[in-house]
């Protein structure tokens, strides 16, 4: 499949999350798919980084279903399972979440000075090691991507006809 086919598939089938996609259908569509959420970002707001608000993070979650949708068909092409698409993203949702819970708590019960320690010594640690566990969980999911399709009929589907390497 060739760059111009494989990216209006991987947009036709923004939606879709079922069937298969090959490596070539993937590799040729995720740089476009990667370029819409940080376009998003940036166009809804510079401060998208230091200020992660609900309206920019739906925002981002729309412009990512394109690469995630490939994701998830891609690792079903693979023999496994599509879900796992989800995971190098469900850590930062996690961090996001964490620091809205931990912004409302510091402010509920000891106000600025209280948030500032809670941010410092709990915040700033579970962050750090939410980015390596991020990385590390990409790059298992981005390896597993890389893996040749499975020739055979599998539960997610026939191949598509191209050459198996």
């Amino acid at each position: 499949m060739g760059p111009k086919q494989a990216i209006s598939t991987g947009i036709r089938k923004t939606f879709v999350f079922s069937g298969r996609a090959s490596r070539s259908e993937f590799w040729w569509f995720a740089p476009i798919a990667i370029v819409l959420p940080i376009s998003a970002a940036l166009l809804f707001d510079w401060s998208i980084l230091v200020n992660w608000g609900t309206s920019r993070l739906l925002v981002i979650t729309a412009a990512s279903l394109p690469l995630l949708s490939a994701m998830c068909r891609r690792l079903q092409d693979t023999g496994e399972d599509g879900h796992q698409a989800l995971y190098p993203f469900a850590t930062v949702f996690f961090v996001w979440l964490g620091y809205h819970v931990l912004l409302g708590f510091g402010l509920l019960i000891g106000g600025p000075i209280l948030l500032f320690l809670l941010v410092i010594f709990l915040f700033v640690p579970v962050f750090l090691i939410a980015i390596v566990t991020s990385a590390l969980v990409a790059s298992n999911v981005i390896g597993l991507m890389l893996v040749a399709s499975d020739p055979d009929k599998n539960r997610f589907g026939v191949p598509r006809e191209e050459g198996f390497a």
